[in-house]
C-alpha cells in the first residue's frame, strides 16, 4: 500500500516545473506586453534614483553654502569688515527662499542675526517672531531668546 502511493506521487507532475512552465509559456505568449512592462519598471525605477541622487544634491549645495554664509559671519565678527555681514546675509537669504530642510530653519537664525548687527531690527524681529510661531522646540527657544536680545535694543 505504501509503495503504491509512493508510485502515484512519483507519476504526478512537479508543482515547480509545472509552475516554471506556465510561466514561460505566459511570457511567450505576452512577450511583447512582458516587454513592454519591464520597461516601464525600469524606467520608473530609474527615475526615482536619479531624482533622489539630485535631491541629495542640491541638500549638499546647501548645506555647503550655509557653511560659507556661517564662516563669513565668523569673518565679520573677527575682522568687523561690513563686506563679509553683506555676504553672509545674501548667501542666508538665498536659502531662506529656497525653503528645503533643516538647512532652511537654521538659515533663518542667522538671518536674523545678520540683520540684528546691520541694524534692520525690524527685519530681525519679524524673522525671529516667524520662527516662533512655526519652528521645532529648539528654533523656537533660539528665536525667543535672539527676539528678546533685538526688542532691548
Amino acid at each position: 500500500m505504501v509503495k503504491r502511493k509512493i508510485k502515484e506521487e512519483i507519476k504526478k507532475p512537479d508543482i515547480l516545473i509545472a509552475t516554471v512552465e506556465s510561466a514561460i509559456q505566459l511570457v511567450r505568449e505576452n512577450l511583447r506586453l512582458f516587454i513592454i512592462a519591464v520597461a516601464v519598471f525600469c524606467v520608473a525605477g530609474l527615475s526615482v534614483f536619479g531624482y533622489t541622487v539630485y535631491a541629495e544634491k542640491r541638500n549638499q549645495k546647501i548645506q555647503i553654502s550655509l557653511y560659507e554664509g556661517i564662516k563669513s559671519l565668523e569673518t565679520y565678527d573677527r575682522t568687523g569688515n561690513k563686506e563679509d555681514l553683506d555676504r553672509a546675509e545674501g548667501i542666508f537669504q538665498k536659502i531662506v527662499k529656497e525653503k528645503r530642510g533643516k538647512a532652511y530653519v537654521v538659515a533663518k537664525l542667522y538671518l536674523g542675526t545678520t540683520y540684528s548687527l546691520n541694524g534692520k531690527t525690524e527685519d530681525a524681529k519679524k524673522i525671529y517672531q516667524e520662527l516662533s510661531k512655526d519652528s521645532p522646540t529648539v528654533a523656537k527657544m533660539l528665536s525667543d531668546q535672539a527676539l528678546q536680545k533685538v526688542s532691548k535694543k
